[in-house]
């Protein structure tokens, strides 16, 4: 979804003002140029230099005069005269003040201020000393340009033919442009929420007004995107949806270097101003920029950090004094983003990844020396915090629900808007909610961003309904081609009420499969939903199941192709779905039908002979992701945040003589799935699954490993698609278990940079199974192993070798090694699928 968001929003506000002065600060010896020196006007505005040492000053008044200071050169005075615009500035260096500040005791004084900063953290961070606080925010998003920086003219461009110059065309995209933003900005969105927090639990978001140019109701996975962190003092610092290592995090003297630029007076005495910059250049660290600390108690009171790349970005943090709680507040945040000159890629919101597209250009073409239109635009959010209230009574329900949205927030009145706005809309900003509106209805923008958010869940959206994507088509061995049709109703048709349905026809076993259901929700803010169906279909036997998992076939689940052995359910159920928190979810399901293995197979215990059965089961199943965070908006409960460690606990109980049951087992199924996700870019991944049937069960509710071998000849047969988390290596239902368990241990390192096309990724993969069954003889009419002295196999993926294509090779050892090293080898082709961010 962020990939279409960011259509619309992916490229500080400027002030458009009568007098500026824009420039570029240099070592008068050197000529390297200097980021962060300090700029004050005459009328005492001021700004600071960026990284390349560039600065803009703007005032509504004339400037006559600047002053520029910065730590170790001679302090500069010049006269502006009223023609000028831009300067070259020359400092000279202090020899006598650059030794007093760099060399105090043989130690750079910047790292002693730094390591009180961070000794200092947990009293400074907020989140940390403050019990409570809540407070409102307005945050402006644009993008848009300077009208005043574009020439607005039609200009004329010439091509070279043996050595003449002829006219080629008539360029009037500047001219255009120029019109289009004098009258509006390229887009706009607005937001008002009301912040709480209280220790202990998770910041709470209620956003009370949301407004985006050309869209009836807000895209909500946008209100759901971290632009910016709240906090400076988290390990990790977020610009742009990406993480970078903090300069004040525990490590950070490992990773940036520092250097003392100036003192300045803040609200209560002095700050030191602090620059910052990586000592490797790491797109892990990457940022570089200016951190302003208090003199006294080290808190940070402002901070400045850059990224340059294909995109240059800006953020800033502006903090206020509290007097009542001796502590500094963060009050204003702010990120710019603008095309950059540095030709390296940059990875935005965490995952998106920019990378220079640039062509070569015709040689015989001229073109004026002018910025074409994409080079003025820039993108913009501006949050403003205000209403702030410390320590009075907070209650955060529900707090991993992170963001809750009104149901009426995209429908707030003009009144209701200029109450809270911090900063007041332009006629521009007026206008180009006019303009954005007339475009995006015309275009029908709206309608592809909601069949878009549904493609992402496998869905292809219409008006009252959406298709499932995975019901259309398939492949298993058993039904060969499988064609259906099926789908579930949306919130157009009913915010309380969800139809459910599916047809199915396989072309090898030329028989029909079916599903009906329905459900009411009975609590939107619990999620709580009351439903039920009857299913006619197929299901793989001994499969490791779990009622909230979609078990329905995929065209891209390569495993189905040479499973041999399935069962025929047809069942009527009713379940009651239900979040215990939002990051603990429950579902209860009574299930009572009849159950025929499609393949040879007979229960044979001491008062049982069994081909057919039937069973009559209560389930409960819980899903806790403790560190998810999620948004409960008009559109229902959305996962905003992916997080691990991520449990999976289901408790089956089937009952005899109970509908016309014929079996009494318990079943235990579990998954703990966990992954440690490194800035670097690498992330190792550990799976532990399984579980143990009390009591006597038939073929459906046993364990057969996930097995993806099917020991074809010749060998070249075997060469299939890999599974998802399968045992490559082994047969299908080569071992069958009452009780199993495996452990599965996967490294992938950081995908290798090789050029723009080719990037692929290695893994390591390990896997160990365990299993036992206690009565192998009431299952009879095909052989299977026990699996009771391990199973190993361990492997290599080359992932994303072409288009999503990769191979993979995995090698079977220990106590179930086949005498024939062939049959221990697996080579399996991968595919991942990448939709581009």
């Amino acid at each position: 979804m962020k990939k279409l968001v960011f259509l619309f929003i992916l490229i500080p506000f400027l002030s458009f003002s009568q007098f500026q002065i824009s420039g570029v600060l240099i070592d008068t010896v050197t000529q390297e140029k200097l980021p962060f020196a300090t700029i004050i006007t005459g009328n005492n505005q001021g700004t600071i230099t960026n990284i390349d040492g560039e600065f803009t000053i703007s005032s509504e008044e004339e400037i006559k005069e600047i002053r520029i200071s910065y730590i170790g050169y001679k302090t500069k005075v010049i006269s502006i005269d009223q023609n000028t615009t831009f300067l070259k500035i020359e400092l000279t260096q202090n020899i006598e003040s650059l030794n007093t500040v760099i060399i105090s005791n043989g130690e750079n004084p910047a790292l002693k201020i730094i390591r009180n900063a961070i000794k200092n953290k947990k009293i400074n961070n907020i989140e940390q000393s403050l019990n409570s606080f809540k407070f409102k925010a307005y945050n402006k998003l644009l993008v848009t340009a300077n009208p005043d920086s574009i020439v607005g003219t039609i200009d004329t461009i010439y091509k070279l033919s043996n050595g003449i110059k002829e006219v080629h065309k008539i360029d009037s995209s500047n001219y255009e442009f120029k019109k289009q933003i004098d009258r509006s900005h390229l887009y706009l969105s607005e937001k008002i929420s009301e912040h709480t927090f209280e220790k202990g639990k998770n910041k709470k978001e209620t956003v009370l007004a949301s407004r985006m140019a050309g869209f009836k109701q807000p895209i909500y996975e946008v209100l759901a995107i971290t632009i910016q962190d709240f906090s400076f003092y988290n390990e990790t610092y977020t610009v742009a949806g990406t993480k970078y290592v903090n300069p004040i995090a525990d490590n950070a003297l490992k990773n940036y270097e520092y250097q003392i630029l100036d003192t300045i007076q803040n609200s209560i005495g002095k700050s030191y101003m602090i620059y910052f910059k990586p000592k490797k250049k790491e797109e892990f660290i990457g940022l570089e920029g200016v951190l302003y600390i208090d003199d006294t108690s080290y808190a940070i009171t402002s901070a400045i950090s850059e990224l340059r790349g294909i995109l240059d970005v800006k953020a800033t943090q502006t903090f206020d004094y509290l007097e009542s709680e001796k502590s500094w507040f963060p009050t204003e945040t702010q990120i710019t983003l603008k095309k950059g000159e540095n030709k390296e890629n940059m990875s935005l919101f965490g995952v998106l990844q920019v990378s220079s597209s640039e062509q070569k250009r015709d040689s015989t073409i001229i073109r004026p020396d002018r910025k074409n239109p994409s080079e003025f635009i820039y993108f913009s959010s501006k949050t403003k915090h205000f209403d702030i209230e410390i320590n009075t009574p907070v209650n955060v329900k529900k707090s991993a629900n992170v963001i809750e949205v009104h149901d009426n927030a995209y429908d707030r009145t003009e009144k209701y808007w200029n109450t809270y706005r911090t900063d007041s809309i332009t006629k521009r900003g007026k206008e180009t909610y006019i303009v954005i509106d007339s475009i995006i209805e015309k275009e029908g923008v709206e309608d592809k961003i909601i069949k878009g958010r549904s493609l992402l869940k496998g869905y292809y959206a219409t008006k009252y309904i959406n298709l499932d994507l995975g019901k259309i088509i398939s492949l298993n061995n058993y039904e060969g081609l499988r064609v259906g049709f099926g789908g579930v109703t949306n919130t157009n048709f009913s915010k309380k009420i969800r139809i459910e349905s599916y047809v199915a026809y396989g072309t090898k076993d030329k028989d029909f499969k079916y599903s009906l259901g329905g459900a009411v929700r009975l609590n939107r803010n619990t999620n709580t939903w009351f439903g039920a169906n009857y299913t006619n279909d197929i299901k793989e036997a001994a499969g490791l199941d779990f009622i909230a998992e979609n078990n329905s076939f995929f065209a891209m689940n390569p495993r189905n192709l040479n499973i041999s052995k399935f069962y025929n359910y047809r069942t009527s159920n009713i379940y009651l779905e239900h979040d215990i928190q939002p990051n603990l979810e429950t579902k209860i399901q009574l299930s009572t039908g009849k159950y025929e293995p499609k393949f040879d197979y007979q229960f044979i215990s001491i008062d049982k002979i069994l081909t057919n059965y039937n069973l009559t089961t209560a389930t409960i199943g819980l899903q806790y992701n403790p560190k998810n965070e999620y948004m409960n908006s008009p559109i229902g409960k959305t996962r905003i945040k992916n997080e691990f460690p991520q449990f999976t606990l289901q408790l089956t109980k089937s009952f005899d003589n109970i509908l016309e049951g014929d079996f009494d087992f318990t079943q235990l199924n579990f998954r703990i799935d966990h992954q440690i996700k490194k800035l670097r870019g690498s992330t190792t991944s550990f799976l532990i699954e399984g579980g143990i049937v009390f009591g006597d069960a038939p073929i459906s509710h046993l364990y057969n490993a996930t097995p993806n071998q099917s020991f074809k000849n010749p060998w070249l047969k075997r060469v299939t698609f890999g599974g998802k988390n399968s045992f490559e290596t082994m047969g299908y239902n080569e071992f069958i278990s009452d009780k199993y368990t495996m452990l599965e241990v996967k490294h992938k390192f950081k995908r290798l940079k090789i050029n723009t096309k080719f990037n692929p990724q290695f893994s390591l993969v390990t896997r160990f199974g365990l299993g036992d069954i206690e009565n192998r003889t009431n299952h009879n009419g095909f052989n299977f192993k026990i699996m009771n002295k391990g199973y190993l196999e361990s492997g290599l993926e080359l992932n994303q070798l072409y288009k999503g294509l990769g191979l993979s090779g995995f090698y079977r050892y220990g106590a179930y090694g086949n005498t024939e090293w062939s049959d221990n080898l697996a080579i399996k082709l991968t595919y991942r699928l990448s939709l581009g961010f």
